[in-house]
């Protein structure tokens, strides 16, 4: 009994650190004012009430395993898996609306969805599908210090499992995939989880990694081993994209900032948003996937699946949700981001409202 004790006083105690995974309590008044004075924050927190509100009279779909990565989109699991995370829009949707409008069937209901996943979901230690669980790593940490003792354990342990089924994955540091974008992804969420859980062996674990990741992953042109490799830019964004939600937390939890950092050879995440810039500018072009290496990429092709078909033109606009993400550390990136959406809209989009509310 002493020891149930001990332990539920210690998840007690990590859930009461401040919040830089979501946003502290200044932040959420920040971001009341912006929804009360944007028309454009408003419009998109209109649609975010409305996700909450239908969420309240539905029930939590969680899925006992996440089938995404290597398979491709027709196949029934990851259509299954698919249906099943659709639940972490609704979740992030309830913890938004109960920090905006602080009515607590929002805050139960968010509960009563997380709770569900850690109760049936059994982390692999595969990052690309628990980068899927970024939403509600963000959601979490709006409601956790509101949500009861029992919810609160249960969520806890079961973010334990998955940052240890992570480091445990990413120890054969001989595989590709320790440094590849599934190390930037698995970085991102184990940070992410250390900081949700204040715990110090996951934050020497990232602060140790992440320099390691930006040297092997980056390369000091800004160009990186996931862009040569697949020869795509779709996969220059998806290793930067973790990077930089990391990086963020980072900053706000320790000051240090790792989106200038230089690795020893010259790579930083600044030189490999430089370098895509003028890809999403249009200054540039690339033909996605013509040399890729791995086998998969033609599968892809092959089943026509949207952003996937070999020689197609990178989309300017999927450079956009990156750029965006940068514009946190780099303001200047959200003239690139209006000038290829063609929009005067201050905040273009929902990041773009969180970006603003953090400063």
């Amino acid at each position: 009994m002493k020891y149930l004790f001990v332990l539920l006083f210690s998840f007690l105690a990590q859930n009461g650190f401040a919040q830089f995974v979501g946003l502290n309590k200044k932040e959420i008044s920040s971001l009341h004012n912006l929804i009360a004075k944007d028309s454009s924050a408003k419009k998109f927190y209109v649609s975010i009430r409305q996700t909450a509100n239908d969420a309240l009279a539905q029930t939590p779909d969680p899925i006992d395993t996440v089938v995404s990565e290597g398979h491709l989109a027709t196949d029934p699991k990851k259509i299954r898996t698919g249906k099943s995370l659709k639940d972490i829009e609704k979740i992030y949707s309830l913890a938004i609306t109960y920090a905006i409008e602080g009515k607590k069937d929002y805050l139960q209901k968010a509960g009563d969805y997380i709770s569900a996943w850690a109760t049936v979901n059994q982390p692999q230690g595969n990052p690309i599908n628990d980068t899927k669980f970024e939403d509600l790593f963000f959601a979490y940490d709006l409601v956790k210090n509101d949500l009861p003792a029992d919810q609160q354990k249960t969520i806890n342990v079961w973010l334990v499992k998955m940052a240890d089924a992570e480091i445990k994955t990413g120890a054969v540091k001989t595989k590709k995939t320790s440094f590849n974008n599934w190390n930037s992804h698995r970085l991102k969420v184990i940070g992410f989880i250390a900081y949700l859980l204040n715990n110090d062996t996951y934050k020497k674990y990232v602060a140790d990694e992440l320099p390691a990741q930006i040297e092997k992953n980056l390369l000091p042109d800004g160009s990186g081993i996931d862009f040569h490799e697949r020869d795509a830019l779709h996969y220059h964004t998806y290793t930067l994209e973790p990077l930089i939600s990391l990086a963020t937390v980072l900053k706000r939890a320790t000051g240090k900032d790792f989106y200038r950092y230089a690795s020893p050879s010259g790579a930083s995440v600044q030189k490999s948003i430089d370098f895509l810039i003028p890809f999403v500018s249009g200054e540039k072009t690339h033909p996605e996937f013509v040399n890729s290496t791995v086998a998969f990429d033609k599968k892809r092709a092959d089943n026509k699946e949207p952003g996937y078909q070999i020689g197609a033109p990178f989309k300017r606009t999927a450079g956009v949700p990156v750029l965006i993400l940068a514009s946190y550390f780099e303001p200047s990136c959200m003239a690139v981001v209006r000038e290829t959406l063609n929009t005067s809209a201050t905040y273009p989009t929902w990041q773009a409202v969180i970006n603003a509310a953090r400063k």
